[in-house]
């Protein structure tokens, strides 16, 4: 059964805000987890970027290969499945989907999927963005009215300046300076542990 897309469509303010930061960011590579319309929509706003887009549900993403094959852009779309690690609640830290490539400028961070509960925390996406963002880059996350991300985006990247409105925040990525409290703590957080409430 085709999936119905607009299902899945994002409302007027945040479409807004997410314009004004890929405006912002002018991304060339980017990095999203929670594969859907957001491809779509930073493949026609950032025509000239290579996109490298994760999603927890491999059924997922052969419909949206399927909705969306032949359009212009899907050549500059890598498509990539992952299971979420270890198993457990949310507040068991999960581990970061492992890359090799270079690093990103634009990272958006909407996965996983939470249709699975025991598998549902994004903590390995905020990870993989502290491992993986190119210095300056521009890490997206939504849901930012939920605490729980609001958290993570204060564990991971609270060392740089936070911005948030409505259901979307973001941040320019700085490493922690080298030697000082708030690198050794980033040292420590990036080990996997259990998330503090």
């Amino acid at each position: 059964m085709p999936i119905e897309l607009n299902q899945f469509k994002m409302s007027a303010a945040e479409d807004a805000e997410l314009r004004a930061v890929l405006a912002l960011a002018r991304p060339r590579h980017i990095a999203e987890f929670g594969s859907g319309l957001t491809t779509r929509f930073w493949a026609e706003n950032a025509p000239d970027a290579r996109i490298v887009t994760w999603d927890n549900y491999p059924d997922w993403i052969s419909e949206l290969r399927t909705a969306f094959n032949g359009a212009e852009w899907m050549p500059r779309v890598e498509w990539r499945s992952y299971t979420v690690t270890p198993d457990g609640p949310r507040d068991v830290e999960k581990d970061a989907v492992p890359w090799s490539g270079e690093p990103f400028d634009f990272l958006f961070l909407d996965g996983p999927r939470s249709a699975h509960p025991q598998n549902y925390g994004r903590s390995g996406t905020f990870r993989f963005a502290t491992q993986h963002a190119a210095p300056g880059a521009l890490i997206v996350w939504h849901d930012h009215d939920r605490a729980h991300e609001r958290r993570l985006a204060l564990r991971y990247l609270g060392h740089c300046r936070l911005h948030g409105k409505g259901r979307v925040g973001w941040c320019r990525w700085q490493s922690p300076r080298s030697g000082g409290w708030l690198a050794r703590m980033f040292n420590v957080i990036r080990q996997p542990r259990l998330l503090l409430p």
